[in-house]
């Protein structure tokens, strides 16, 4: 991979345009909670990156993809994330790698990335393992655009919202 990040920029060509139905423009402007905020994609499905590009570029937020879960641990050690949306089924490593192996990373910025994982497989299970590994939420592939936004504007708001750490210090209540 090289050091300057070719292709995790913003993806800048992508056609929106069957994107206008959910929403009108102006109602996408006037959403604070998404303005200025960096969100990175990690799918090896080049289709899925630019559904979820599109959507989120509609909303004033700045996309950045990966290909790879090798791809997206060297973007989130180096440039800033707000939020995390990774496949977990890719070839190679995992989204549950990924995500496991950012929840280990020293700086708390970065480990607290809020994170939300998407798969084609609906299964209970691969919801558990998504929780399990660190993910905050779990959907099936992302093909509806309006509960993709609610999800990400949830976590997004939740991480504003909080003077405690993502996973919280409960330490204080341990018997003494």
């Amino acid at each position: 991979m090289s050091n300057n990040f070719k292709d995790a920029h913003p993806l800048k060509d992508i056609e929106c345009t069957n994107c206008d139905n959910y929403h009108h423009q102006e109602e996408i402007k006037n959403i604070e909670i998404f303005q200025g905020r960096t969100i990175l994609v990690v799918d090896d499905n080049e289709d899925i990156l630019a559904l979820i590009t599109c959507v989120l570029k509609r909303y004033g937020i700045r996309v950045i993809t990966a290909s790879s879960a090798l791809e997206a641990f060297e973007i989130v050690k180096k440039l800033t994330v707000d939020l995390l949306i990774s496949d977990i089924d890719m070839p190679g490593e995992s989204g549950y790698s990924l995500i496991q192996k950012i929840r280990k990373l020293r700086s708390v910025q970065i480990r607290e990335i809020p994170a939300i994982a998407f798969s084609k497989s609906a299964k209970n299970r691969a919801y558990k393992q998504a929780l399990a590994s660190g993910f905050q939420t779990y959907m099936k592939n992302p093909s509806n655009p309006t509960r993709l936004i609610t999800e990400v504007a949830k976590l997004l708001m939740h991480s504003c919202n909080r003077s405690f750490s993502l996973f919280g210090d409960y330490s204080y209540l341990r018997k003494r």
